[in-house]
């Protein structure tokens, strides 16, 4: 858009139109890309030339704040009947504003990127803006559907979710516009206005699950409370003058019958060495009958730390309290188990512990808080695991007095083998250089797909720039080697890199991830399959190592 910006002359609709399009190969996931002049009519809207946009929200945003990139509500487009979000930003040459330039990315845009996660049968992936407002909604039985696009309607779960962490998070609760219950994890995407949710129907991943604990839950509810009631009338020196031995003796049976199910693992403790266990906590841990006896409770524990704080629960044991947690346990076979643990004092320096095996909720928790943070199709990680791991590793270079690299890549010849072989054959290409570029990355190093055709890698604990260099041309040299996709179709495609240095260029995360983004389009205009390096004045080039190089390619400076 410099071109369009510098001219003297105001540009004709036909050079409008063709600075456009050439734009526009550049961002496949936008719909269109308009330009408007300063009072908002649309320069290059193909059969609709009068056109405006000047009452939009959007552009009254961009042009009061022309440095930044303005994201709309959802709404529906006035030259393309969709539903979707504007990307805009102010042409404002030397200050002086002369329209902007906008993107819409539709809702179904969202939809066919959702389509790739596995869900099963009733789960939701769901964008809204800051608002809540619904910018495109995807299950698996309603794919295509705009049901409710650009309303607030929301659950007051999720609004109690956002007051307490407005950042990320999980919830559960029936979604309002279908009925469903679901586990849902969100997350707000970097800075911008968007927050994405993630949800897993909890009738279909926890109905086995869910049966069974519900009993094993009710069961072990009503056991804490007999077993409280019966320790009060076992050990009450009133009702112990009042019963005789049969009465007694029929207590105990009934305590011990209780006690020694197969559904709660139960064990005694005295000392924190095991007294007494029934057949549930043997079977729980992989031991046989009778084999914890004896031993000390330190063996069911994966480390130190979790034992010493679940000690600590003794002392409120001590003065009449309950002890309930969720902590993580360890079988005799090494496997590692979630345990939902509670504990009570007992008379004579006993203490008596019940478990329950959680394990199954805790993985179904994670499972959806990796599908927030990871790209299906490579398996890197997606634009929110980059929003929440790169500052961390910014902070950890400065600690350790080192420099950090933002490198933004995106491929050169990519759209073409798409439009050529068809998505499929795209998405192998876009696999493989996913695992090209970790191979030439350490492990410490972050790399994360952005979308379409766009990585970022962030190299942290550098020395100096020389590193930057040769990991980027080791990068270009093997992201440009042919590509076999099967079926005799050998492919190349090249890179773009641009890089931003921390905290040389700037030390906040968003201004880094800009500034290599400028930087990749000076390598684009460079020529591409090269990497170019930010700076104030110029930028540094360089391109990528030949198979044989071993050494840091050399640098070019460009006005």
């Amino acid at each position: 858009m410099d071109r369009l910006d510098e001219a003297q002359a105001p540009p004709t609709r036909e050079t409008t139109r063709r600075i456009a399009d050439e734009q526009r190969g550049l961002v496949p996931q936008a719909d269109t890309i308009r330009i408007t002049d300063a009072s908002g009519v649309v320069l290059n809207a193909d059969g609709h030339p009068t056109t405006s946009v000047a009452d939009r929200d959007y552009f009254a945003a961009a042009r009061e704040r022309p440095l930044e990139l303005v994201i709309s509500e959802p709404l529906l487009g006035r030259i393309i009947s969709k539903w979707g979000v504007i990307l805009a930003r102010a042409r404002a040459p030397h200050g002086q504003f002369r329209g902007i330039v906008y993107s819409n990315i539709s809702s179904d845009h969202f939809l066919e990127e959702f389509a790739r996660v596995q869900l099963g049968v009733q789960g939701a992936i769901t964008l809204r803006s800051a608002s809540l407002r619904l910018i495109a909604r995807y299950t698996p039985e309603s794919p295509a559907s705009n049901i409710g696009v650009g309303t607030t309607q929301v659950s007051p779960r999720l609004h109690e979710a956002l007051a307490a962490d407005p950042r990320r998070g999980f919830f559960i609760t029936k979604t309002a516009i279908d009925g469903i219950e679901r586990t849902t994890a969100y997350q707000r995407v970097g800075d911008y206005p968007l927050y994405l949710f993630v949800g897993l129907a909890t009738e279909e991943y926890y109905l086995p699950w869910r049966r069974e604990t519900t009993a094993i839950i009710a069961f072990a509810t009503l056991l804490e409370a007999v077993i409280l009631a019966l320790s009060w009338v076992a050990y009450s020196s009133h009702i112990r003058q009042a019963l005789d031995k049969a009465d007694l003796g029929r207590l105990n049976a009934q305590q011990q019958a209780l006690l020694d199910n197969d559904l709660v693992g139960t064990v005694k403790l005295k000392g924190r060495v095991a007294v007494w266990h029934n057949k549930a906590m043997a079977a729980l841990f992989g031991y046989e009958p009778d084999e914890l006896n004896g031993k000390p409770s330190r063996i069911l524990y994966g480390d130190e730390a979790t034992y010493e704080d679940v000690g600590r629960a003794y002392r409120e044991m001590a003065r009449g309290q309950s002890y309930r947690g969720q902590v993580k346990m360890v079988r005799k076979d090494g496997r590692v188990l979630w345990i939902d643990l509670s504990g009570m004092q007992l008379p004579d320096g006993e203490s008596l512990w019940m478990m329950v095996d959680i394990t199954a909720v805790k993985d179904s928790e994670a499972h959806a808080q990796r599908l927030a943070l990871q790209d299906p199709l490579t398996g890197l990680g997606n634009r929110l695991h980059l929003t929440a791991s790169l500052p961390q590793l910014l902070r950890d270079a400065e600690r350790a007095g080192r420099k950090a690299a933002v490198c933004y890549l995106d491929l050169d010849g990519f759209k073409a083998v798409n439009d050529r072989l068809g998505h499929d054959a795209g998405d192998a290409l876009l696999r493989e250089t996913a695992r090209r570029i970790t191979e030439c990355l350490r492990a410490n190093d972050i790399v994360a797909r952005l979308g379409g055709d766009e990585f970022v890698i962030v190299l942290g604990g550098l020395h100096g720039g020389s590193e930057v260099d040769l990991v980027c041309g080791r990068i270009l040299a093997s992201v440009s080697a042919p590509i076999d996709l099967g079926g005799g179709e050998i492919v190349s495609v090249q890179a773009s890199i641009g890089v931003a240095l921390h905290p040389e260029h700037a030390e906040d995360a968003g201004k880094l991830l800009e500034l290599a983004d400028q930087a990749m389009y000076a390598a684009k205009r460079r020529g591409r399959n090269c990497f170019v390096v930010h700076s104030d004045s110029s930028m540094s080039a360089g391109q990528a190592l030949p198979p044989e190089s071993g050494v840091s390619n050399s640098q070019e400076r460009l006005s």
